[in-house]
């Protein structure tokens, strides 16, 4: 067993041991799946071409993760974002945060579909642009006058 492989081994072992189903498949990616409430977490690790391991969340919204160097990095990071999730479910808005979150993807995918199949004039594409700054604006605001959870 080489070096990457017993550290795959070791993240699936302690994400097993947060109470993650693991499906790792020929040690190259792994599924890690969480269940609460009404909530199912899912993320994909790989191990990329630089021996790093690259996350991304599936559900409840697709979402890159990040990159990380060590397997304690990646299971720190699912564990925080655990905390957080199993924190934020207990909002009244949660189903609409994950349903803007899926569509914000889904508007991301469009704006690349769009852009790499269509010549955009550039007065449209900086009209997207200033939408996309309207919408990161907003959160900024909501985000300094409400509090945390």
């Amino acid at each position: 067993m080489n070096n990457l492989s017993a550290d795959q081994e070791e993240i699936d072992i302690k994400l097993t041991q947060m109470g993650a189903n693991v499906t790792s498949l020929h040690g190259i990616i792994s599924f890690i799946r969480f269940s609460f409430d009404q909530t199912e977490l899912l993320y994909v690790y790989n191990i990329n071409a630089k021996n790093k391991y690259f996350l991304q969340m599936v559900k409840p919204y697709p979402a890159a993760s990040g990159v990380f160097s060590k397997p304690q990095e990646i299971v720190q990071y699912i564990k925080n974002d655990i905390k957080q999730f199993k924190n934020a479910s207990n909002s009244n808005v949660f189903g609409e945060f994950v349903a803007v979150n899926q569509s914000l993807y889904d508007s991301a995918q469009k704006i690349k579909d769009v852009f790499m199949t269509h010549n955009i004039p550039k007065d449209r594409m900086l009209e997207v642009k200033e939408k996309i700054k309207e919408i990161s604006d907003l959160l900024n605001e909501i985000q300094s006058t409400s509090s945390p959870l």
